[in-house]
């Protein structure tokens, strides 16, 4: 290396006599070489980048740098690329993730988007405010009423008027809470659109989720149920510890969300009980994102064994089974129950929305990036979008055993 730079101070000397003595241009330029190994300078109006550029490249323009052509063959000659380092091309610094065709739906503007390359034209008046996929269709409402748009695209199936609702695990019923009447609402067969049993309930309380033949509802006081099997008067049993429920298929067992120590938030075992939702077993404690609370930032899996959640370190999968073994050896001692059972943490950050598209993988709508997939291998890819996309789209969720 010495023999280098004292060429490389001689050729400095001839070429650059005019420059002052004390800049020692050559020196300079061997202590930027040596501080990094492929960033390249350009001309910036300095008379010292100007006459390295001279030596580099072999030819100088009265203004600027001329093209250098040279080729490192002898790793003593002083070439661009034995100083700097030749550039990487930028594939090879990037890990690709693995690519996925679009499993589900989406809702794109008004229009619906499905994943086999339809695009339809929702009747709507207002915005298309929330929409789910069934066997039969599409539910969605806008301003003014919930509808079911049948899979044959045929005409809409009035189901309510404007109204909070949500659909059950197996997609056959709608609950709706229509100002102040709470009904559940066939979405199958021929009599669809028939009302099943009704209630008279608070305005406020807003269907969220099914619970076997139970319509789980929310409010600012908490949550509660109604039974739709033996349909009577509604009566109010708030439970205001309970800050998230998710229903499951099954009539047993649903899964609810407490505060924990230590600003810890816990998954426990909800069943009903004539005074209202009663709080059982502790499933273990984590760091969910308080906004995993909203249902978008969650989502059980069709068999209800997995939960897909929001937390701080990415998508979460959480194994309620294996969680609610741990919590039986615990018996009494539910303080001894800490951790969450994770079946996959899949390293996915702002995540708008959450949907299962097959019992084992999750789908997370993100701000900026699209949507990735969680499988429960910890297999994580990105799902790819169809190319004239617009902005403003988002993933519709699936119930049932239709797609």
């Amino acid at each position: 290396m010495t023999m280098l730079e004292d060429e490389l101070r001689e050729m400095f000397a001839a070429r650059a006599q005019t420059l002052p003595a004390a800049a020692d241009p050559a020196g300079r330029a061997i202590r930027k070489a040596r501080r990094t190994t492929r960033r390249r300078r350009t001309a910036t109006g300095t008379m010292t980048v100007f006459a390295f550029a001279t030596v580099l490249g072999g030819a100088v323009a009265a203004q600027g740098l001329g093209p250098a052509t040279m080729t490192a063959t002898d790793p003593n000659r002083v070439t661009s690329q034995n100083l700097w380092g030749a550039d990487q091309p930028a594939t090879s610094r990037q890990t690709q993730l693995p690519t996925m065709e679009l499993p589900v739906d989406l809702l794109v503007g008004q229009q619906l988007w499905t994943s086999d390359g339809q695009r339809v034209d929702l009747d709507h008046v207002g915005d298309v405010s929330m929409i789910a996929k069934v066997p039969e269709g599409w539910v969605y409402s806008d301003a003014n009423t919930v509808r079911l748009l049948p899979n044959s695209a045929g005409t809409p199936v009035t189901l309510s008027g404007q109204a909070e609702w949500t659909v059950s695990h197996d997609g056959t019923r709608v609950a709706t809470n229509d100002q102040g009447t709470l009904a559940v609402t066939k979405v199958t067969g021929q009599d669809r659109g028939t009302t099943i049993a009704s209630s008279p309930v608070p305005a406020t309380a807003a269907p969220v989720t099914f619970f076997g033949e139970r319509v789980v509802v929310a409010s600012d006081k908490g949550f509660d149920y109604w039974s739709a099997e033996a349909p009577s008067r509604y009566t109010e049993t708030w439970n205001a510890e309970l800050l998230a429920v998710f229903g499951s298929a099954g009539a047993d067992t649903a899964v609810g969300i407490v505060r924990g120590r230590d600003k810890l938030l816990c998954l426990v075992d909800v069943t009903a009980v004539k005074k209202g939702l009663k709080i059982g077993a502790r499933l273990g404690c984590g760091e969910l994102l308080a906004r995993a609370l909203v249902k978008l930032h969650a989502a059980l899996s069709r068999d209800g064994r997995l939960l897909a959640v929001a937390a701080p370190s990415g998508l979460q999968i959480i194994d309620l089974d294996k969680s609610r073994i741990n919590a039986a050896s615990a018996g009494k001692k539910q303080t001894q129950v800490e951790a969450l059972v994770l079946q996959a943490d899949c390293p996915i950050t702002a995540v708008d929305a959450v949907v299962w598209s097959d019992a084992r993988t999750a789908l997370a709508q993100t701000d900026a990036h699209g949507i990735f997939a969680c499988r429960t291998d910890g297999t994580k890819l990105q799902v790819t979008l169809p190319p004239d996309v617009q902005p403003g789209w988002t993933m519709i969720p699936s119930y049932g055993a239709g797609k």
